[in-house]
């Protein structure tokens, strides 16, 4: 048997796909979050975890909507930038060269560039505290989905098709990743008829990622 140790548990399980948090509507604002949580399916419900301490957070506070972007494996630099500038002092959205659209229900803009926006209404807020009463480096935002958005290349045969979105994902202690390559198909599913679905076909798309992104270029 595998030998065990006990190690911290440091808030989250990875990897996890990336995702950019448009907030605001007066002067919307994006923010990068390494994971989101999907408790609910029916309704659709979607936890993300901001800094309390944040400005992106006054705005998600203040409007009570957000739209959650899911950025592609060519946008790795743009991703980074949202991470890294707070938007009191930039706007991330002419900065990244991003394009804002209404959303279909919530006022706060989708990021045009972002093959799957997701928007949603703020729900319920949970805070966290330390043993002692201190007060949590997040809060749980609980927010129902109430639109879905996919660019029209990605809706195939009635459903969205995540294989086909190159999406970064997030690991530790601390890299950028594509998702792998297809290691099979669930039985209890019809194999799939359109080629662009097929291993193979992934496969050669997925080997290429890393050459989005050239850490020696920076």
């Amino acid at each position: 048997m595998e030998p065990r140790i006990s190690v911290d548990f440091g808030g989250n399980f990875w990897p996890a796909p990336v995702n950019l948090i448009s907030v605001g509507v007066e002067k919307p604002n994006i923010f990068t979050l390494g994971i989101i949580g999907a408790p609910c399916s029916k309704p659709p419900m979607v936890t993300i975890s901001p800094r309390p301490q944040r400005y992106s957070y006054q705005l998600l506070k203040e409007v009570g909507q957000f739209v959650i972007n899911f950025p592609t494996a060519d946008m790795i630099d743009e991703m980074y930038f949202c991470g890294t500038r707070s938007g009191r002092n930039v706007d991330k959205w002419e900065a990244c060269g991003f394009t804002p659209v209404k959303g279909q229900v919530v006022d706060v803009p989708l990021i045009a560039e972002c093959p799957v926006n997701v928007e949603c209404l703020v729900e319920q807020e949970i805070s966290f505290k330390h043993p002692d009463g201190r007060e949590g480096s997040h809060v749980c935002i609980i927010g129902r989905i109430v639109h879905l958005n996919c660019h029209e290349r990605y809706f195939i045969d009635g459903q969205l098709q995540w294989d086909l979105i190159d999406l970064i994902f997030r690991t530790r202690p601390g890299t950028w990743r594509a998702l792998g390559p297809v290691l099979g198909y669930d039985p209890r599913k019809h194999l799939p008829d359109d080629p662009r679905l097929a291993a193979q076909r992934v496969n050669e798309r997925t080997a290429g990622l890393a050459s989005h992104y050239d850490p020696e270029a920076e």
